[in-house]
């Protein structure tokens, strides 16, 4: 085994939601994973393509949207390392539905649909773990889908970063910095409001002590008073 094949395997068996596999079924998922290296704002696939792979964020950042109409996208969410995406593809008849490129330069391990399908159909483990993460991920989306209908603009944003946190989150002395650099315009299309609503909503959560901004970087000060907000 070369060192590049030894050190997908190490990542492979660090990755949670791969975690009931056995080490021969992760040794086979391995031999079949190719690593793609992207440049910021590649492609990852786009609406229409076929649904051959999953992929897992070995570093970098993915972005997955869902277009709208010819000139507005929907941001669904944001990968990082050691996380899913793609995971449609085990399910979905048909053409993509959504379109995903590298938010950073990324480098991530494609593992094919067949072979994952056939370790799901082998391990019921597995299956059963795939299973959850994918409905924990529509459960997700569909508290989103919820603020977007009945929480004011202050509400959808804290509850934005309180998501958020869980994946990017670092704590620090001050408290939650979220390492994941966001314009207004990124904010806005994650929380269904304009740029320039999603500005002053940043500025009342700021005056409020909630977060603090620094370039595009939010930290968060008071995660308790950001909960009490997005559930209000």
């Amino acid at each position: 085994m070369s060192q590049s094949q030894r050190g997908r395997a190490r990542f492979l068996r660090g990755v949670e939601i791969l975690t009931t596999l056995q080490e021969a079924e992760l040794d086979e998922l391995e031999l079949t994973g190719r690593e793609i290296s992207l440049k910021k704002k590649s492609s990852v696939w786009e609406p229409g393509d076929h649904p051959d792979r999953v992929y897992v964020v070995r570093s970098g950042v993915v972005k997955v949207q869902k277009p709208v109409d010819k000139a507005r996208d929907i941001t669904v969410d944001f990968y990082t390392r050691g996380q899913i995406v793609g995971e449609d593809a085990l399910y979905l008849e048909g053409g993509r539905r959504t379109r995903a490129e590298a938010y950073d330069d990324t480098v991530l391990l494609a593992l094919p649909r067949q072979e994952l399908t056939r370790l799901m159909r082998r391990n019921g483990a597995f299956a059963s773990t795939v299973a959850l993460e994918i409905g924990r991920r529509r459960a997700r989306m569909e508290d989103r889908l919820q603020n977007l209908l009945f929480r004011t603009a202050d509400a959808r944003l804290a509850g934005l970063f309180i998501d958020l946190a869980e994946d990017f989150g670092v704590r620090d002395s001050r408290g939650v910095i979220i390492n994941l650099k966001l314009t207004h315009k990124e904010m806005a299309a994650l929380i269904g409001a304009t740029r320039e609503t999603v500005s002053f909503a940043v500025l009342d959560l700021r005056k409020n002590g909630l977060i603090l901004t620094e370039g595009r970087r939010v930290i968060l000060l008071d995660e308790a008073g950001l909960l009490e907000l997005r559930g209000g």
